[in-house]
């Protein structure tokens, strides 16, 4: 059984980053043997970094008990997808925060990122991708969706097989 982690990435009411998560959760387990957790970033209640190193140093320790549950949970999960809401151009604040938290967590790990918004997730992805150049996971698949062509403002699918198809697809390249 494949463990994937779904990441949203908006703690607004009613965001749409959870009805996306929904869709890449459900794709997941259009897959034989794969299951998908949707971990709510705002639900973290992670702190806004503020170790006094960087965990990316060898005398970095977690000493935040609700970051010390999300790095045993990105740590248990055999991948882990990032829902990307584009904010500004750019990926949200408090999902940039949750991935900051970690470093080691995320070498190597196989790495699905979805994007959208009005510019189907163009500059969140590409963001992300410099986020990534960092940390270093295995970017297995990306994808984009935007709104009013496939999805409705509220993250519903307005195409659903067109945003099935894109699923289906990144979720086969993932587990590969």
């Amino acid at each position: 059984m494949s463990n994937i982690l779904v990441l949203t990435g908006s703690a607004r009411p009613n965001s749409a980053s959870s009805k996306v998560a929904e869709q890449v959760s459900a794709a997941i387990a259009r897959h034989d043997g794969a299951q998908g957790t949707i971990v709510e970033v705002a639900n973290l209640q992670l702190p806004f970094f503020n170790a006094p190193t960087a965990p990316s140093a060898d005398d970095y320790e977690i000493t935040d008990p609700n970051v010390q549950a999300w790095s045993d949970m990105v740590q248990a999960a055999d991948a882990v997808v990032w829902v990307l809401p584009e904010y500004n151009h750019s990926m949200s604040g408090i999902q940039k925060n949750a991935i900051d938290w970690l470093y080691s967590e995320w070498k190597d790990k196989p790495l699905m990122m979805v994007g959208y918004g009005w510019y189907e997730g163009a500059h969140t992805l590409a963001t992300a991708k410099h986020v990534c150049d960092v940390v270093k996971p295995a970017i297995r698949a990306e994808v984009g969706l935007g709104f009013m062509k496939q999805l409705n403002v509220d993250g519903s699918a307005k195409e659903q097989a067109e945003v099935d198809q894109a699923l289906d697809a990144a979720v086969a390249k993932l587990l590969a």
